[in-house]
């Protein structure tokens, strides 16, 4: 156990930079500050499940908040780069440690740092959220548990395309690009079922989109049987990526 906190220590150290940390917490917060009252007049408002329908601000502030989680998993990808390209890698496996502890390390730097920025952008937002929340112990325990979930996803999800690509900088912008795509076809700025078909399907096959869905009606007391099936979705997608992480990132020759 020493051994797995010393290097989760270091790997939170060295996600720790300030100037970074500041432009993950100003993403998402200009959203819902900026965005979210800018559209607000002439969005209408949704409905999110069980009846519970939310103006434009905080229906927006809520899936907003889940973006840092996309940010805490780009991280994790980053890291494993530079490590090997300082040469950090190679000194890490020369001591007592593992490469299995090495990279459940990242992992749960990852989740430490995905939850609690979700959690300091959610106290930030709460201005703009307080007004609908209704959390119930239930609905508490789904938003940990799909924060949870949807940070060991896209922590899982960056190592594999870390390892499989060949250059710190081609990783910069496939990352990106991925970013994007999840992003921009999730249902943090619009439901699904408002979009059109193509980019309709993409959202129901989009990890993000159950995150926030899950997290939504967790705030909001507005679960739906369809949410409890996404919970499932999300928890095996997780499950898979972490597994073709692993086994990607045994691949890597020191």
């Amino acid at each position: 156990m020493n051994v797995y906190l010393r290097l989760t220590y270091r790997n939170l150290r060295a996600n720790l930079d300030k100037l970074t940390l500041f432009f993950e917490l100003v993403f998402p917060l200009f959203f819902i500050f900026v965005q979210g009252y800018a559209l607000g007049g002439i969005i209408p408002p949704f409905e999110v499940g069980n009846g519970v329908v939310l103006p434009y601000p905080i229906y927006l502030a809520a899936g907003a908040v889940t973006l840092t989680i996309i940010n805490a998993g780009t991280n994790a990808g980053t890291q494993l780069w530079f490590d090997r390209k300082n040469g950090m890698f190679e000194q890490v496996l020369m001591g007592p440690f593992t490469r299995a502890q090495y990279i459940l390390s990242i992992i749960f730097a990852t989740l430490i740092l995905g939850v609690a920025g979700s959690l300091l952008v959610f106290t930030i937002a709460l201005p703009v959220l307080g007004a609908g929340l209704s959390v119930t112990l239930q609905g508490g325990l789904l938003v940990a548990v799909t924060l949870f979930l949807g940070t060991l996803f896209f922590g899982s999800f960056a190592i594999s395309i870390s390892v499989a690509l060949r250059s710190s900088e081609t990783f910069q912008i496939v990352s990106t690009f991925a970013f994007f795509v999840f992003v921009f076809t999730s249902s943090v700025f619009f439901p699904a079922s408002q979009a059109p078909p193509a980019i309709a399907l993409v959202s129901d096959l989009n990890p993000l989109t159950y995150t926030t869905d899950i997290f939504r009606g967790g705030l909001f007391n507005a679960m739906t049987p369809f949410n409890n099936l996404e919970i499932g979705v999300l928890g095996l997608e997780a499950f898979v990526m972490f597994v073709i992480a692993a086994f990607a990132f045994r691949r890597i020759r020191v």
